[in-house]
């Protein structure tokens, strides 16, 4: 095989570097990367065998050569590579596996060789049978779109083998930075990373008309065929930050400044921010939003021929597009916003106010349109037919933009304007001046919706018995006996006067041996794609529920997935619950040949990790046992053995001081410990770095 070239070198023709280690070539054996050796030059394609791992020690700093980022036969001759392997900007192939794991005061930084503004390095891609790789506190930059003429496309860090974890990380000026063309099942983590394009520090990346995308995981459309996490991320200044089709992908705590986004199916997007954003979600199938914020831009969601569920968002200075879709608009607010949304789109208890340019609501032919409140928009309704109940209706400046085409219902509404043909009146309006306005709600100057006391819009709605939404937009139970008359009916409105809240199920998600939180865990209730929440960065979670008894689907990328039961949910009352969930270690085992990994019972740990000089390894004995540990290096060559005798069931620690069998100490590097009794052994990694 062969062996990676290394070259130890002064090198004079690059400014600001007087010695650093050369490399390039096959990788063919388990190699680290340190700190000692920095920079490393890569100035020749490197290409990870199979089977092989590279190891990359927190604080080392790899610098690879570059191109000029251009346009056309220019882009093609620098950055795509021809059938030998060859490109003008080189790039970091993997057949095997890289595991470079920084820490937050050490990073590990990928960025180009030369100086140069213009200049982008390729990529790191990894294929199709590689191992899961995985990039901790690392920094990328100035990382270009490298293609393979012989292969896939490879763009950024691209999992093609549909598996890979970037956590903690830092992208600056990348036109693309992770990306999966993967046409196999994924598991995929992007968690608690920096996005950013700034122009400053690369001009030419703003001419740059290929496309700049943050995330993009295309391929195979294979409905909810893949798993991606991205949560907790902060993206800035890309034209995309993803193009995403036939993927499970959970889009969570999120934020985005300054972008084309776009979405694929199914996607769950919660609690992120987009901010003077230009499409935030588009082309989703399924799509599930709750509880966005969507500020600016243009197209906050713009879909078609699609199911969605969107509710509890709040939308502002935007546009909101679903044509020829099926599924409901539900619980959100929205101020200057023109909604288009004329097919099977059912829409309750919203607010559309303020859009004094457009229409608050455009709405045709849906099959129910109750409980909204459409006020201080230029026009109140469209020209196609709908049936408007229980809804509110003021100071709107003109009914409709264009002749009425059609018959559009009004009943249990309250309105400012005549119903005469063709709109039509089947009973229980309301027809009010702008005084009586004044009364209904608590404070209309400044956007506060909610009734009043004595509001005429109390216990006057229609449709009490069949209403299928059983709670308003604060998440209120819908059907209350406001007035106090002994009846309980809908109020007029997306609010209900005097309701007691929802019931709330709320705690911790842990992982089952470590006893450590568990972030972004997507839950089900019932396991129904629209009854959702997720677990925030601490493993804490919330959801509100109607009362009554609730299974809880828990799931999430690397974990086993996990069910709750039976769960019982009373109004204005939280349910506290705790739970585990068991993380399948994807690097466990990792070369080190000989070692299996039959169970974690044993729930062995050590800390610090990285360490030096000593780290102290736990470990948990069910029953009296006799008990090994012993040390292996990434070749599985055991190191040392630090204790071989009989225990009494309970905790345990012993400490290991960076020294072999001879008592000699050994070099930095990646190691595995052993736990193991008669019938259990548990096998985990640990990094002994010397500063």
């Amino acid at each position: 095989m062969n062996k990676i070239i290394v070259l130890v070198t002064l090198v004079i023709t690059l400014s600001s570097i007087t010695s650093a280690i050369e490399v390039g070539g096959h990788i063919s054996d388990d190699t680290i990367w340190s700190p000692d050796n920095n920079p490393y030059l890569v100035t020749e394609t490197i290409y990870i065998d199979f089977g092989v791992t590279l190891y990359i020690l927190p604080g080392t700093e790899i610098k690879i050569s570059g191109a000029r980022l251009a346009q056309g036969s220019d882009y093609t001759n620098n950055f795509w590579l021809d059938g030998n392997g060859w490109s003008l900007a080189k790039y970091i192939k993997v057949d095997g596996r890289i595991i470079a794991e920084g820490t937050e005061e050490d990073k590990i930084v990928f960025t180009r060789l030369q100086e140069n503004l213009n200049y982008n390095w390729g990529s790191i891609s990894v294929s199709e049978n590689a191992d899961l790789c995985v990039f901790k506190y690392c920094i990328f930059e100035h990382m270009g779109n490298t293609g393979l003429a012989a292969s896939n496309i490879s763009e950024g860090i691209d999992f093609y083998n549909g598996k890979g974890i970037v956590r903690n990380c830092y992208f600056l000026n990348c036109t693309y930075s992770v990306s999966s063309n993967s046409p196999i099942l994924s598991k995929i983590e992007i968690t608690n990373n920096s996005f950013i394009i700034d122009n400053n520090v690369n001009p030419y990346l703003l001419n740059f008309n290929s496309g700049k995308k943050f995330i993009h995981c295309g391929g195979t459309l294979i409905p909810d065929s893949k798993d991606v996490l991205v949560c907790n991320n902060f993206f800035d200044g890309a034209e995309e930050y993803g193009s995403i089709g036939g993927l499970n992908i959970s889009i969570a705590y999120n934020q985005f400044n300054n972008c084309l986004s776009s979405g694929g199916g199914r996607c769950y997007y919660f609690k992120n921010e987009f901010n003077n954003c230009n499409t935030s979600i588009s082309a989703a199938n399924p799509l599930y939003s709750k509880y966005n914020s969507f500020i600016g831009g243009t197209d906050a969601i713009n879909i078609d021929h699609s199911y969605a569920e969107i509710s509890n968002n709040y939308f502002e200075d935007c546009t909101i597009e679903l044509e020829f879709c099926n599924g409901n608009i539900s619980s959100n607010l929205s101020s200057n916003c023109r909604y288009f949304v004329p097919g099977e789109i059912e829409l309750y208890n919203n607010i559309f106010y303020n859009n004094s340019s457009s229409y608050g609501l455009q709405t045709g032919y849906n099959p129910i349109c109750s409980n909204n409140i459409i006020i201080s928009n230029r026009y109140a309704i469209w020209s196609a037919s709908n049936q408007y109940y229980n809804s509110i209706f003021l100071f709107n400046d003109e009914l409709t933009q264009h002749t009425i085409n059609g018959y559009p219902v009004f009943r249990n509404c309250i309105l400012d304007f005549p119903l005469n043909p063709p709109l039509i009146d089947v009973g229980g309006n309301t027809i009010i001046d702008s005084l009586q306005a004044q009364e209904i709600f608590v404070d209309i100057e400044n956007g506060s919706f909610h009734l009043a006391t004595n509001s005429i819009a109390i216990d006057a709605g229609f449709d009490t018995l069949g209403y299928y939404y059983p709670f308003d937009l604060d998440n209120s139970v819908r059907i209350w006996d406001g007035d106090g008359d002994g009846n309980a009916i809908i109020d007029i409105g997306a609010y209900e006067y005097g309701a007691p809240q929802l019931g709330e199920i709320s705690g911790y998600i842990t992982e089952t041996f470590s006893g450590e939180p568990v972030d972004y865990v997507l839950l089900k209730a019932n396991n129904e794609l629209g009854e959702f929440t997720f677990a925030d960065s601490s493993g804490y979670f919330e959801i509100q529920l109607p009362e009554g008894t609730y299974d809880l689907y828990a799931e999430r990328v690397f974990y086993e997935d996990n069910i709750i039961y039976t769960v019982t949910v009373e109004n204005e009352l939280t349910t506290e619950i705790e739970f585990n969930m068991t993380y399948n270690d994807p690097l466990v085992g990792v070369n080190d040949n000989e070692i299996n990994v039959n169970s974690f019972e044993l729930n062995a740990s050590n800390y610090p990790n990285p360490f030096n000089p000593s780290t102290t390894i736990s470990f948990n004995l069910p029953t009296n046992s006799n008990v090994s540990v012993e040390v292996y290096n990434v070749k599985g060559q055991k190191v040392r053995t630090l204790l071989h005798e009989k225990m009494p069931q309970g905790q345990h620690e012993v400490v290991w001081y960076g020294l072999n069998e001879k008592n000699k100490p050994i070099s930095s590097g990646v190691y595995f410990y052993k736990v193991r009794t008669g019938k259990q052994e548990s096998v985990k990694r640990m990094i002994l770095l010397k500063w």
